[in-house]
């Protein structure tokens, strides 16, 4: 059997420079196959060594990132060594994904995401609604789709979320997806609602979007005056079927009820024409 070939590199990804500052960015490569992934340290570009991939001199500041990248290529080795005894066939992406925390034995945020979705369809029709289930599943890929435009990656380990993912997130649905403060609030609730539990469950060791708080924002209901609802109750329709809305409009107006509640309890949608 040939010997698999592991490689793992560090650059400065010069396309990302602001101010003379640059991110380093890591490559682990496996019998051909590539997979990058951000170190989450930055350097001055003129610190950066291209032919070491280390950082040049020992300054403070070079001494300590080179000691964070030893730590990092330590971790991606031990992570290279576990998989290759349990796996047949190891690629670079597999390697990547367990050092960032997205393995298998590891929590992710879509992956509790699909798991709460599918607890929740198991309900629809009993104590849930379809709607519900519908408005679920618009903010699981709302979340997908951040991910893949900011991380470009599809999924996300619970482990790696901060404060600023969901903050990050709001920005989002605003300005990239142009959805209004309620719609945005709503999405947001659902996706702290997933954390939280996984926090409590004890997959993940705190809940990062704790702190975080979204106004709701509501807006100020119109309604009918008394006058205004007579005027209603009293207007001659000629058109049988909107007679009959009219006086279903008339009765939620005075009990209360829903438009759900009256879908459910399954109230005829057209009159009966005898």
């Amino acid at each position: 059997m040939s010997r698999s070939t592991f490689n793992i590199l560090f650059y400065a990804n010069k396309s990302k420079e602001k101010n003379g500052i640059v991110p380093i960015m890591g490559r682990v490569t496996i019998n051909g196959t590539q997979s990058q992934f951000s170190c989450k340290k930055s350097i001055p570009l003129e610190m950066w060594d291209v032919k070491g991939n280390c950082a040049k001199g020992r300054s403070k500041e070079a001494l300590q990132i080179n000691r964070d990248l030893d730590n990092i290529k330590a971790q991606i080795i031990k992570h290279y060594q576990r998989l290759s005894d349990r796996e047949a066939f190891v690629t670079a992406e597999m390697v990547r994904n367990a050092y960032q925390g997205l393995g298998s034995e590891y929590e992710t945020l879509l992956g509790a995401f699909d798991k709460d979705n599918e607890k929740f369809l198991q309900r629809v029709g009993k104590d849930r609604t379809i709607g519900t289930y519908h408005t679920l599943v618009r903010a699981r890929n709302r979340v997908a789709s951040f991910i893949k435009s900011r991380y470009r990656r599809s999924d996300i380990a619970m482990q790696e979320l901060t404060p600023d993912f969901i903050k990050d997130f709001s920005v989002y649905l605003a300005n990239d997806l142009d959805l209004h403060h309620g719609s945005i609030w709503t999405t947001v609730i659902w996706v702290k609602g997933v954390v939280m539990r996984a926090h409590q469950n004890g997959h993940i060791p705190r809940n990062p979007f704790a702190q975080f708080h979204l106004p709701r924002n509501v807006k100020e209901r119109e309604y009918l005056t008394e006058d205004e609802l007579k005027q209603v109750m009293t207007h001659k329709f000629e058109d049988a079927e909107l007679a009959f809305i009219r006086d279903i409009f008339v009765f939620v107006s005075f009990t209360a009820l829903s438009f759900i509640d009256v879908k459910v309890i399954g109230l005829p949608l057209r009159s009966s024409k005898n």
